[in-house]
């Protein structure tokens, strides 16, 4: 009968686990919703209109829609000028410059130090942010994974803080740290509906690996790549003895690029989910 209870409680547990990751997974969309309340408040600012640039190859990504700005001399008068030679283009609004995610129909003012610093450590503490602390401890400690700290309450404690501190770290470096280190811009622009689905899900998959500077140049994605391998190194303080050779060093910073990619997919389609769930108004 022990043996029995003992199974039936285990079964419980990985019940109530599954049902935190199931509502986490689905709460961790939220925030979007959010993030578009705030690209559309009254302390939106208006800038002067962009030109896309065009793609040098019909296969490559551009990594900014409407990012690249231009000098408002570069437009002609057919589409951007009326017979008094009144510039009549509609501006663009601008998201704030601390905010990480650029929507499609917005453009993205040039970031100073200052504000990379700011965003790195407000993004280190957002509901999403906690909400993947929650998701990724529930899933290492359902199915045992690392950090291998056990399967009791005190354990899945642990797998939280561990979280917790490998996300933060990484957010930090990257945009506070190294972001203005290399001048590069780690914000994430937004392809947009105007894309297909492949091209989007392609585009978002690769932007840990692909990143670009303030100027808007492509460039491999420096910042990212240096903070996860940082943030995973870091993890030797605080991860058990088991988890503390290389190969498991290694091991975190490949499932960390993945967890990046993960949230670049939620950044690129986490708006369309919540429009199709009804979630939003429809303007």
């Amino acid at each position: 009968m022990t043996k029995v209870r003992s199974v039936l409680s285990t079964q419980a547990s990985q019940m109530r686990l599954t049902a935190i990751l199931t509502i986490s997974l689905l709460g961790a969309i939220a925030p979007f919703s959010v993030a578009q309340q705030i690209a559309e408040a009254p302390v939106v600012a208006m800038i002067a209109p962009v030109d896309l640039p065009a793609l040098a190859d019909s296969t490559a990504l551009p990594d900014s829609p409407g990012a690249t700005l231009t000098s408002s001399s570069s437009s002609t008068p057919d589409d951007s000028a009326d017979s008094d030679g009144q510039n009549t283009t509609p501006a663009r609004p601008t998201v704030l410059p601390r905010v990480k995610l650029v929507p499609a129909d917005r453009t993205a003012p040039p970031q100073t130090a200052t504000d990379k610093i700011v965003m790195g450590l407000r993004e280190s503490v957002t509901p999403f942010s906690v909400l993947g602390w929650f998701f990724s401890a529930g899933w290492s400690h359902l199915i045992d994974s690392t950090p291998n700290y056990g399967r009791n309450s005190e354990a899945f404690a642990k797998r939280l803080g561990a979280a917790a501190a490998l996300s933060s770290s990484r957010n930090i470096f990257n945009d506070s740290v190294l972001g203005p280190m290399f001048h590069q811009d780690t914000r994430y622009y937004q392809l947009g509906k105007e894309h297909d689905f492949i091209h989007r899900a392609v585009y978002a998959g690769t932007r840990p690996l692909i990143g670009k500077t303030d100027g808007g140049r492509t460039i491999p994605n420096y910042a990212l790549l240096l903070a996860t391998a940082g943030s995973s190194g870091l993890t030797v303080t605080y991860y058990p003895e088991r988890n503390q050779s290389g190969g498991q060093v290694a091991k975190t910073f490949g499932t960390s690029l993945g967890g990046a990619a993960v949230g670049a997919l939620i950044n690129e389609f986490g708006g369309d989910i919540i429009q199709s769930l009804h979630l939003t108004r429809n303007k």
